[in-house]
C-alpha cells in the first residue's frame, strides 16, 4: 500500500499546468521515487513504465530521436497505445540510456501535451554531461521522509497534524501532552531515519532489529554502487571510508587535508562524487553580507548533511538506547544528530534552502571563532539557525552574528523544550519545530 508523500501534491500540480515540460525527478537511491511517480500514473486512464534496465527499450532510443517515432516503437514493445493527455509515460532507471534524457526536449518541443516523467539512480552523474537547453525541462527533488510525513507514515496522522510551525513572529502554542508524544516520536526518528523501506518496516513491526536489518541492507547497496562512478581501486577504497567517516562526524566542519590520511586530490574527489551520489550534502560556510548566500561562499570550508539520520547513526555504530534514554537529544554526541536533524528537515521540507543549497557561519580571527549551524534565506530575510542547548547566554555565536550584521533581525535557536520563547530577537524552538 502506498503511504502519501509531500511530493504527491507538487506532482499533482505538475501534471494539471498547462504549462508543464517533462519533469526529471532527482533523488538518492531508495527514497521513493519511482513509487511516488507510480501513485501519480494511478490518476490517469493509463500509465507506462519504460523500465531502461531491459535493452529493448534502450535500443529505441538508438536511433534519431523523433518523439513520434518513439512513441511508436513503444507502442509495439508495451503493447498499449500512448494517448496524449491521457497516458503518463515514465522513464525509469533513465540513467541506464543518457538518449533518452537528451530526448525530453524533443517531447517538450513537438509533444508537449504528452505528460512524462523520469527518474533513476545516479542521475546526477548523467545529468552533468548532458546538455538541456534552457527551459526544456522541470526538476523536482525528492528526500527521505521528514519527521512530518514519518509521523503520517507510522499511524500518528493526530500528531503530525499538531506538529508546530514557525512563520516567522507569531509563537505557536504547543499541548504539553502533544509535546511529550513528539519528543517520544523524535527519539524514534532519530534511530529509524526517512528512508521509506526502513519506515515502513518500523510502522509494520515497531522492532528497531528489524529497521537495522534494512538499514544494513540499504548501506550495502550504497556501497555496491559505487564502482559504477568511480574508476580504480584506491579511489574505491578512499571513497568507502570517506562515506563512513563522514556518517561519524555530520554537520562537523571537514578539510579534506584531515579528512583521511590519504592524498588529499583523491579526499576531494570522494567527496564530490559523494554528493553528486546524493548521499551527502555539502553546508558551504558562507557570509551573510546579503542574498543570495551563495554568492559569498566558500568551496573550501564546509560541513557534511548525510542524506539520512538514521543511516548516519548505522554506521557511526552509535546504539539504539544512548538515544532512547539520553536526557537531551540536542547535547548528545556533541550535538551531531540533532543538528544533522535539523539540516535534513530544511532540506526536504525545501524550507531556508537557496535553489537547493544549504550554509552555515563560520568566523575566523585570531584569538576568537565563531560558528552559527544554519544561515537560511527566506522571505527576502537571512535567518541564522543555531541547534543548541542552554540559555541565551550561551549563544555567543549567535549573539556575535547578529551584532556583526544588523540587517539580521532575528534569529532561531532549537532546542529540547516543550515551549517557545523568545528573548532578545531570539526564537528559542522545540527541535520539531517545522521552520
Amino acid at each position: 500500500m502506498y503511504l502519501p508523500r509531500n511530493i504527491d501534491a507538487k506532482l499533482k500540480k505538475w501534471a494539471s499546468s498547462r504549462y508543464r515540460k517533462p519533469l526529471i525527478l532527482r533523488g538518492a537511491r531508495q527514497v521513493g521515487k519511482s513509487a511516488s511517480v507510480a501513485q501519480l500514473g494511478a490518476l490517469f486512464p493509463f500509465f507506462l513504465v519504460v523500465d531502461f534496465e531491459h535493452q529493448d527499450f534502450k535500443a529505441v532510443f538508438e536511433q534519431d530521436l523523433d518523439p513520434k517515432r518513439i512513441i511508436k516503437q513503444l507502442e509495439v514493445i508495451l503493447g498499449q497505445r500512448i494517448i496524449p493527455k491521457e497516458t503518463l509515460l515514465f522513464f525509469d532507471e533513465v540513467q541506464e540510456c543518457p538518449r533518452a534524457l537528451m530526448s525530453l526536449r524533443y517531447f517538450q518541443e513537438q509533444l508537449p501535451e504528452l505528460h512524462v516523467i523520469a527518474a533513476g539512480s545516479l542521475l546526477e552523474f548523467v545529468l552533468g554531461s548532458l546538455s538541456f537547453p534552457v527551459g526544456r525541462v522541470e526538476y523536482e527533488y525528492l528526500y527521505p521522509l521528514s519527521f512530518q510525513e514519518f509521523l503520517k507514515w507510522t499511524g500518528q496522522e493526530i500528531l503530525a497534524e499538531n506538529l508546530p510551525e514557525f512563520n516567522g513572529d507569531v509563537l505557536p502554542h504547543i499541548d504539553n501532552m502533544v509535546a511529550q508524544k513528539l519528543n517520544e516520536a523524535l527519539r524514534e526518528y532519530f534511530i529509524v531515519g526517512g528512508m521509506p523501506e526502513a519506515v515502513k518496516v518500523y510502522a509494520e513491526t515497531s522492532s528497531f532489529i528489524e529497521v537495522r536489518r534494512i538499514q544494513d541492507n540499504l548501506i550495502q547497496s550504497f556501497q555496491d554502487d559505487i564502482p559504477k562512478y568511480v574508476r580504480g581501486a584506491s579511489q574505491i577504497r578512499n571513497i568507502i571510508k570517506v562515506f563512513k567517516r563522514l556518517a561519524g562526524s555530520c554537520c562537523q566542519q571537514v578539510t579534506y587535508s584531515k579528512l583521511l590520511d590519504d592524498d588529499n586530490k583523491r579526499n576531494k574527489q570522494s567527496v564530490f562524487l559523494l554528493e553528486k551520489a546524493m548521499l551527502i550534502h555539502l553546508v558551504r560556510a558562507t557570509s551573510p553580507n546579503g542574498l543570495p548566500l551563495g554568492a559569498h561562499c566558500s568551496e573550501k570550508v564546509f560541513k557534511p548533511l548525510f542524506l539520512d539520520i538514521g543511516i548516519a547513526q548505522r554506521i557511526s555504530g552509535r546504539q539504539e538506547e544512548q538515544i532512547v534514554q539520553a536526557n537531551d537529544l540536542v547535547s548528545m554526541f556533541q550535538g551531531q544528530l540533532a543538528e544533522q536533524f535539523v539540516g535534513q528537515q530544511m532540506l526536504a521540507e525545501k524550507k531556508g534552502c537557496e535553489n537547493g543549497k544549504m550554509y552555515y557561519w563560520k568566523r575566523h580571527k585570531r584569538g576568537s571563532t565563531a560558528e552559527v549551524d544554519y544561515i537560511m534565506s527566506r522571505n527576502g530575510e537571512i535567518v541564522p539557525v543555531e541547534v543548541k542547548s542552554g540559555k541565551a547566554g550561551r549563544l555567543k555565536s549567535l549573539h556575535l552574528l547578529m551584532r556583526e550584521y544588523p540587517h539580521i533581525k532575528v534569529g532561531l535557536c532549537m532546542q529540547s523544550i516543550n515551549q517557545p520563547s523568545v528573548h532578545e530577537n531570539i526564537y528559542f524552538l522545540p527541535l520539531y519545530t517545522k521552520v
